[in-house]
């Protein structure tokens, strides 16, 4: 109104009024659109931004027509018709889809768990430490290394306070815990090549907290980085892109000193959990460099922090520190042979992974990723799928009761919470999920974490006709 001058007086206050409420109901429906369109995975949106243009564009004319009114009081009312709807339906038409798309989906796709405010609270917090931790490491950095010189025990002191922070960061970050599980008593004092698998951005984080006489091998995009880019170059990490040859006189000269070399086998992080190829250079950097292999396989760092996302999540990172596989005694290994030796080294992390998978991913684990696959559904589902989970304890029991393999058929599912996370937690079990309430079948079916060992049947009433 004060961009096209236009001025209150007593009757425009009440049409204001009016217009304010038709833009919450028009908010409203375009809101319901975008939960049903979420909820089922059926086109819906247009069909309420069509109705809400009918409903705004006959009060607009039917009002609006008082501009033709020579009273100027008519015509105030015809005018703030005018701004007023045009701005309400701007509004439902732009706001409640921007906000809503973001909180659930990511690049077109459902994300892997909706965004919180909870969630956005814990990244921003957990971010600061990480901001506050970088800038006092690389402040250490330029007073120990630049001023005091790169002497051995000013980087070894460097390493001691860069693990530390580590070790802040991965404690105060909120509803995360983490566990290492050091069975063989790993002391890292003898170097080695130590490999990990790659699922987030936090697995550099849960490895070099426990030593800091470690050097990694990073992406040369890591040395680019605004936040810790000059601490990758005083704590002596080398890009990977340089070849593993051209390091190795570097390298060498690191694990005389009593450093251990981190590298990441896959290459790149993995977005589902599976464990990806692995590259070779590791196991020619343990020949080259007559040094043990040290696998540490970490579980849970994908579902804290995945790779497509950039918000934490509630969870528990477990970090498994393998027994050494000793190195050979010879310098050289032929390609072949070191392509074998990585295809076996994936088999045994295929296989401990599992496990941890097996022991750890129990239905308390599984709760709160199951719970986020039915927020922003609607408050009657979302309070059905709490009291749901509450009511059973997570559904502990009855899972416990199911086998690891083979096949079960689960009647009268609901939304699909039992269904859904009998599923996750024995992923070597097909389940047929049956339900007779069409609606909630298709809830059930839309969920964004449904594994492929999980389908669904639409189960018709026994005086109906029998059909798929």
């Amino acid at each position: 109104m004060h961009i096209f001058g236009l001025k209150f007086n007593i009757v425009n206050i009440i049409l204001a009024t009016f217009i304010f409420g038709q833009g919450d109901d028009y908010t409203i429906f375009v809101t319901e659109g975008l939960i049903y369109e979420y909820s089922y995975r059926k086109k819906m949106l247009a069909s309420f931004k069509t109705s809400i243009m009918l409903s705004a564009t006959i009060l607009f004319i039917a009002i609006g027509m008082l501009i033709f009114a020579k009273h100027p009081a008519m015509r105030s009312l015809a005018e703030l018709t005018m701004v007023g709807m045009v701005s309400v339906v701007l509004c439902a038409y732009l706001l409640p889809p921007l906000i809503y798309k973001w909180l659930v989906y990511a690049k077109g796709k459902n994300r892997i768990m909706p965004i919180t405010l909870w969630n956005l609270v814990k990244t921003g917090f957990s971010f600061t430490v990480f901001l506050v931790c970088s800038i006092i490491v690389t402040l250490g950095g330029f007073f120990i290394l630049t001023i005091g010189g790169k002497a051995r025990k000013n980087k070894l002191l460097y390493h001691n306070i860069l693990c530390q922070s580590f070790k802040i960061l991965a404690k105060w970050m909120p509803q995360v815990k983490y566990k290492i599980h050091n069975p063989h008593g790993e002391t890292f004092n003898k170097p080695a090549v130590i490999i990990c698998n790659h699922q987030s951005h936090l697995d550099l984080l849960y490895t070099l907290l426990l030593s800091p006489k470690v050097i990694t091998l990073t992406n040369k995009w890591v040395w680019k980085s605004p936040f810790y880019g000059w601490i990758i170059r005083y704590a002596d990490f080398l890009p990977i892109a340089d070849g593993m040859e051209q390091n190795i006189d570097k390298l060498r000269a690191f694990t005389d000193d009593g450093y251990s070399i981190l590298v990441f086998p896959e290459g790149t992080r993995s977005p589902d959990c599976s464990i990806g190829r692995f590259h070779k250079g590791a196991f020619y950097l343990a020949g080259a460099l007559q040094l043990d292999i040290l696998p540490i396989v970490i579980h849970g760092v994908r579902h804290v922090l995945p790779k497509q996302e950039f918000l934490l999540r509630k969870g528990e990172v477990n970090v498994f520190i393998e027994q050494r596989i000793v190195g050979k005694e010879k310098k050289q290994t032929e390609d072949l042979e070191l392509l074998n030796i990585a295809k076996d080294v994936r088999k045994l992390y295929q296989k401990r992974y599992a496990e941890a998978a097996l022991q750890i991913e129990t239905p308390d684990y599984l709760a709160d990723k199951v719970l986020k696959n039915y927020i922003y559904k609607g408050a009657a589902i979302e309070k059905a799928a709490r009291k749901s989970l509450k009511k059973h304890k997570n559904f502990v029991e009855q899972i416990a009761k199911l086998p690891e393999n083979g096949e079960v058929t689960i009647q009268n599912i609901g939304y699909g919470e039992y269904a859904l996370m009998a599923a996750l937690a024995k992923k070597n079990l097909k389940i047929a999920a049956v339900e007779v309430d069409l609606d909630k079948l298709e809830i059930a079916k839309n969920c964004a974490d449904v594994p492929e060992n999980l389908v669904f049947v639409h189960k018709l009433h026994e005086n109906e006709s029998h059909g798929k």
